[in-house]
């Protein structure tokens, strides 16, 4: 940099030399010819002057004498003197007599025309050509003309150089010393601050600045301190957002990752062995949906103090688990355990030095403790469980990815079991993983293969047995495992979005048939089972029905919307905002399973329903169980009271038939009747017709393992 600055400085002070060397020539260049002009003005005018009276009386041999005295000065070229009236040219050239006839210059014959002076430069020349007059305002007697030599440009601009040349040096020669004197007091301070700059950049962003000195220097390393601090506190807050999670301060599944991966590479070097938990709380949706996210959030928080104290121990340094026995301490090493949000509520437990299955199901166990006594949040009392998954390294892998991939499969397998447990990995669960994994895969290709088909179950009137409707039933004929029940595969949609998508696809088929049978003449009721997916955009879903209706042409009466009783108790208000327009269309709405959902009186007098569907399970202890018995009559005398219209499920005996149509059931559907058929079957179904005294219909016997398709579309 000093370098660069001090021959920035001579640039600077040759440039300035130069354009002033250039100047001062143009100017004394200017002024030397001024000068020429000026001193052969003057000998025109003394020759003007002298001509007069030799010009009055012909005395032009004196004149001539004259001119040659003046003519032999070595700057004058030429002198001259014309006279107009005898055309005669008297010079000051002794080889030249006035005698001679010549004609006079064009300067000579412009000062005869104009009366006045004219000048004229031409290469090393300055002619000046002057009227002589006699007497003022009189018109001239004669011109006088006089040719003086130029002074030489290059010889003024080569002397003007030289000087000023020999100045610059000298001067450039004293300013050498200042200007590295000033270039160095400086230049210091800037490499100091250079240098303090390539220290903070390398990572010291304790590097002092001289943030002390008063000038410009100063204010520049007190504005890079500033900028540093600025810097060190957004990496700090970097660091947090990458590795800290927000709502808990646990370690987020980056820094999980980072964690685990240390300890692998270590353990790969000792032979060591150690266990992952991956714990999912149970029913923390619930939460979510019932008292908001902020709640939420402050219990993730209360969990995850819960897991700290019982994995890590108490802040004394003291590591027992909470809730656990003596045996069920953790085997703490110099690394320590880690405890992890990896996102949701989903936490993992990280535990180095666990060598066996039986001390990570240990720690378990006083997780399952710690989360069930996290207690109250903002002072309301929240219960929730945990479903734990445990995989140990190397048993059940040797990668962070394989460990954590395994930890949750065993996690789901609780999760399944019922929730509030723990599951060891093993090769079971994961091929039941890998083949719930092909199961979706599969799942998104029948759709758009249209592997999806519907079948059919008859409802009949329990006091005719009169043909009054069908139910539209999902099943999907896979093309190696054969016709799969939806409850094999709804959760999967319901997981993978595909929902909404084959609920459409269920009701444009169902509307179609519906319509088909209608222009047939059959006025049967067709109903439809609804997912909760589905009413999450209550606009589009309503848009979407009424626009089925008017693609197929069925009549809005004929269409029956089916949801679950725990559906409809799960946010009243806004089930009845989604169905009253719809029933105001004409469209028919039921709840389904009625029986399971520990539905309130307060809140089925506010649902806009018209058809209560008792559960098959109540169905099925007619005649064998009291109180199921007692529970259908009180249904049904519920429904009476407050108008709506029953359909009793699963109904499989003429017992349970008769006793239904006893008290008041309006329609029966189960395998007494029909069970769930392909379009085929039912159309000739139709055409044979149903007597009461039969058995079952459709062909033979029914069987629980046919029962087992009957789980519908979101059920």
């Amino acid at each position: 940099m000093r370098v660069r600055f001090i021959l920035l400085v001579v640039g600077l002070f040759a440039g300035l030399t130069v354009t002033m060397i250039v100047a001062a020539s143009y100017v004394d260049l200017r002024e030397e010819e001024k000068k020429a002009i000026d001193n052969a003005t003057t000998l025109a005018k003394t020759i003007s002057r002298l001509a007069v009276p030799h010009l009055l009386h012909h005395q032009y041999r004196t004149l001539e004498k004259e001119l040659e005295s003046i003519a032999a000065d070595p700057y004058v070229h030429r002198a001259e003197v014309y006279d107009p009236s005898d055309d005669l040219r008297i010079d000051g050239d002794p080889r030249h007599s006035f005698m001679d006839s010549a004609a006079p210059s064009s300067v000579i014959r412009d000062v005869l025309t104009s009366g006045y002076r004219q000048v004229r430069l031409t290469d090393g020349m300055v002619e000046i050509a002057l009227p002589v007059v006699a007497r003022e305002g009189e018109p001239p007697v004669g011109v006088a003309f006089v040719a003086m030599v130029r002074p030489d440009a290059a010889d003024v601009v080569r002397t003007i150089w030289q000087r000023n040349a020999l100045i610059a040096i000298f001067l450039i020669a004293g300013a050498m010393p200042l200007t590295f004197h000033f270039g160095n007091g400086f230049l210091r301070p800037v490499r100091h601050l250079t240098r303090v700059a390539h220290r903070v950049s390398a990572g010291d962003f304790d590097a002092p600045f001289p943030v002390d000195r008063k000038d410009e220097i100063g204010v520049l390393a007190r504005a890079y301190s500033e900028m540093v601090n600025t810097i060190r506190g957004n990496l700090e807050r970097i660091h947090q957002l990458a590795f800290i999670d927000s709502v808990t301060k646990l370690c987020n599944r980056e820094c999980f990752r980072g964690e685990m991966e240390q300890v692998i590479a270590r353990a790969e070097r000792v032979a060591d062995t150690f266990a992952v938990l991956f714990v999912d709380l149970d029913r923390f949706k619930r939460v979510n949906d019932t008292y908001g996210h902020d709640v939420g959030d402050k219990l993730l928080a209360a969990v995850a103090r819960g897991l700290t104290v019982t994995i890590c121990g108490s802040e004394a340094g003291v590591s027992p688990t909470r809730g656990a026995t003596h045996e069920a301490r953790l085997p703490i090493t110099a690394r320590g355990p880690v405890v992890a949000r990896l996102g949701g509520d989903e936490f993992a437990v990280f535990l180095p030095g666990c060598r066996s299955p039986e001390a990570a199901g240990l720690v378990a166990e006083a997780v399952l403790g710690a989360v069930r006594n996290t207690g109250a949040v903002d002072g309301i009392p929240i219960a929730v469980g945990a479903s734990i998954g445990i995989a140990l390294y190397p048993r059940d892998g040797r990668t962070y990815t394989t460990l954590l991939k395994n930890a949750d499969i065993a996690m789901y397998a609780a999760k399944k079991a019922g929730g509030m447990g723990y599951s060891y990995y093993n090769a079971e669960i994961d091929r039941a993983a890998a083949d719930r994994v092909r199961l979706e895969t599969e799942l998104q290709e029948a759709v758009s293969r249209g592997e999806l088909v519907l079948h059919y179950q008859p409802q009949v009137s329990a006091r005719t047995g009169d043909l009054v409707g069908v139910e539209a039933l999902l099943r999907w004929n896979h093309p190696q495992r054969g016709l799969i029940g939806p409850g094999a595969f709804i959760d999967l949609a319901e997981e993978t979005g595909l929902i909404v998508e084959i609920g459409r696809w269920v009701l444009r088929d169902a509307c179609q048939q519906g319509a088909r049978w209608h222009a047939a003449g059959r006025r049967l009721r067709v109903a439809v089972n609804i997912s909760m997916a589905q009413f999450r955009d209550p606009e589009g879903f309503s848009a979407m029905v009424i626009g089925v209706l008017e693609e197929t042409g069925l009549p809005p009466s004929l269409l029956e919307l089916e949801i679950t009783e725990s559906m409809a108790m799960r946010d009243a208000t806004e089930i009845a905002r989604v169905v009253d327009p719809l029933r105001e269309a004409g469209i028919r709405f039921a709840i389904d399973d009625f029986g399971t959902g520990y539905s309130s009186l307060a809140h089925l007098t506010r649902l806009p329903f018209d058809i209560f569907k008792i559960d098959r399970n109540f169905t099925a202890g007619i005649g064998s169980d009291q109180s199921a018995e007692v529970i259908v009559q009180t249904i049904l005398a519920m429904a009476r009271s407050l108008d709506y219209e029953t359909v009793a499920e699963g109904v499989e005996t003429t017992e349970q038939l008769a006793f239904l149509t006893h008290n008041g059931c309006t329609m029966a559907q189960g395998y007494l009747v029909g069970k769930p058929m392909s379009l085929a079957d039912m159309e000739a179904w139709m055409k044979t017709g149903w007597s009461g005294s039969q058995e079952t219909a459709g062909s033979g016997t029914a069987t629980r393992e046919e029962a087992e398709l009957d789980p519908v579309l979101g059920s």
